[in-house]
């Protein structure tokens, strides 16, 4: 019983060193300090394009931003849609606008599904890993992402795992 009221008192690393992405984090490119080009497939979106600053702090600009289409929004303005658009699959992106990773759904939502991206711990303003937990209301329940982990000698964030709904390319920036 000791043991047990030692290991609860002690902080978890992993909770301390990461930090969760809020969507009221995200804001359009030039307003959220990312000011790199945006590739001609997200130009029929713009206007619900947002870019997430990652690990920003008061004292340091951002590294890293998730740039991704807002869905919410869109599907609100435009009502007579049957069908889901096939949005641009979001971009973790540096501030000259290279692709260092992709997510195979949007954040903060993809309908039926939201997502929860956590990052850290960080070094040199880059966080060494992006998690995303996915909470999805459909039979098939919740799910996480492929781990990805920031790999300077590739200057990439490569997926350290596949999963039932994802291989490791799907991660991967497209070409």
């Amino acid at each position: 019983m000791a043991l047990l009221g030692c290991a609860q008192a002690l902080p978890s690393p992993a909770s301390s060193s990461f930090h969760t992405l809020s969507p009221a984090q995200c804001a359009p490119p030039a307003k959220a300090g990312y000011d790199g080009p945006l590739a001609a497939a997200w130009g029929a979106y713009k206007p619900y394009v947002r870019a997430c600053p990652i690990a920003a702090s008061g004292k340091a600009p951002a590294k890293l931003w998730l740039l991704t289409v807002f869905a919410q929004p869109y599907l609100d303005d435009h009502p007579g849609e049957t069908a889901w658009p096939d949005f641009p699959r979001p971009l973790l992106v540096t501030a000259d606008g290279h692709c260092l990773a992709r997510l195979p759904e949007l954040f903060p939502f993809d309908e039926p599904r939201s997502l929860q991206l956590s990052y850290g711990p960080l070094l040199d303003g880059m966080p060494n890993e992006i998690r995303v937990h996915v909470s999805n209301p459909a039979a098939g329940g919740d799910y996480d992402l492929p781990l990805l982990r920031w790999v300077p000698s590739q200057h990439a964030y490569i997926a350290q795992n596949a999963t039932d709904e994802y291989t490791k390319d799907d991660m991967t920036c497209p070409i």
